[in-house]
Parts: C-alpha cells; structure tokens; sequence
C-alpha cells in the first residue's frame, strides 16, 4: 500500500463521520420545524393551573403581560428561541461576515433553525472548525429535539432522562449524587444505583443493587 493509502483511511473516515453528523443535524431540525415538538412545548407553558384562591383580581392574569407558568417547559422554549436566533447569527456573520436581522417571532425562530444545520455543513467543509466553534450550537441542536421529547414524557428508545436516586444517596467516594439508569421503571427489582463520576478499574460506572436505595426508602417509611 502507498504513503498516500495510508494517509487517505483516517481522512475518508473522518469524512464518514462527518457525513453521518451532518445528517443527524438536518433531522434534528426538520423534527422542530415540521412537526409539533415546539407548539406542543410552548403549549406545555401554560398548563400548570394558576393559584386557587379568592382574591380573583389579585391573581388575574394580565393579557398585556402573561407570565408562565410552568418554568420548566418556558426556560427551554425560550432558551431555544434565543439561541436559535444567536447561533444563526454568529454562524453567518463568521462564514459570511453578515447575518439578517430576526424578531423573537416563532416563525422566524423555525427558520433560523432550519438554517443551522446548512450553516455547520458549510463551516464543517471549510475546514473552519475548532477556529469557528461548531461544538456549541452543533450539541445545541441535536439536543433540543431530546430535551422537549423528555419534557413531554414522549422519549424515544434510548432517551430516557437519567433519574436522580432517592433519599439523598451519594457516591462514597466522590460525593456526588446517585442515579438511576435511564429505563430502571422497567426492572425496578435489579435497578443498581450509579455513581456518572467514578469509574471501576475496568472503566466502567461504580454501581450498588438496588438493595441500597430501597433500604433508604423502607427506612424513611418507617420514621
């Protein structure tokens, strides 16, 4: 095989790569601009009940200014608005050394992100990165499909959130909080708590039988 053979495997691999990335961006933004994940998000922001009480013109909300009420679902619909926004901008203004202008509208949210994943294709062939920083809004993107999902309690296979263990459980050696794997619902009875910090010498996560976390439960009940 000839010196450029050699040197030719890493650079078609790192192309194949790429590629499959590329493409994992691009689904990533025809998932939240041609269905229902961000109406059914910012619909999600208004559904918690306003407080119950008497004084009814106390609490009225006001139309000029509504405030949410389920900060959760609102944090992340704006945390995208924004850097939806931003991440176009700074993209185009790099690459291009202009960027247009976008209101807070939805409408214009939804196209800066069906631009994005044009404007990382096109930063990824340049060769511009890490000097352009596509990291940011490349790890943005392809999470905020996953994170609406999980906020909707419509994961996909292999999306399901990490869950905080119960009683407070800490890692003996870092300290950290405990969890629990995603899918433990499904086997409860041989769900190990998981220390995501440590590692064993086999590179692998610390882990204790669910015998540890149910005993803190059990032992809570019984106070």
């Amino acid at each position: 095989m000839s010196e450029t053979d050699h040197t030719a495997r890493p650079l078609i691999a790192r192309a194949e790569t790429t590629a499959a990335l590329i493409e994992q961006l691009y689904q990533a933004a025809r998932e939240l601009t041609t269905t229902d994940l961000l109406p059914r998000l910012k619909a999600l922001i208004a559904e918690t009940s306003s407080p119950n009480t008497s004084d009814t013109h106390r609490f009225k909300k006001q139309p000029s200014s509504p405030a949410p009420w389920n900060d959760a679902a609102a944090g992340l619909y704006y945390t995208i608005h924004g850097d939806a926004r931003r991440f176009e901008t700074l993209l185009s203004v790099r690459l291009f050394g202009r960027a247009r202008f976008r209101p807070g509208a939805d409408n214009q949210t939804v196209e800066a992100i069906g631009r994005l994943p044009v404007l990382i294709a096109h930063g990824y062939e340049r060769g511009l990165d890490p000097d352009l920083d596509l990291a940011d809004p490349t790890n943005a993107l392809l999470s905020w499909p996953r994170q609406i999902r999980a906020m909707l309690d419509a994961a996909l296979p292999g999306e399901e959130p990490w869950t905080t263990a119960p009683g407070d459980l800490r890692c003996p050696h870092c300290d950290n909080r405990l969890h629990l794997e995603p899918g433990w619902t499904a086997h409860p009875d041989t769900a190990d708590v998981i220390c995501r910090h440590c590692r064993d010498d086999n590179g692998k996560h610390l882990r204790w039988a669910p015998t540890t976390w149910v005993a803190v439960l059990q032992h809570q009940d019984t106070k």
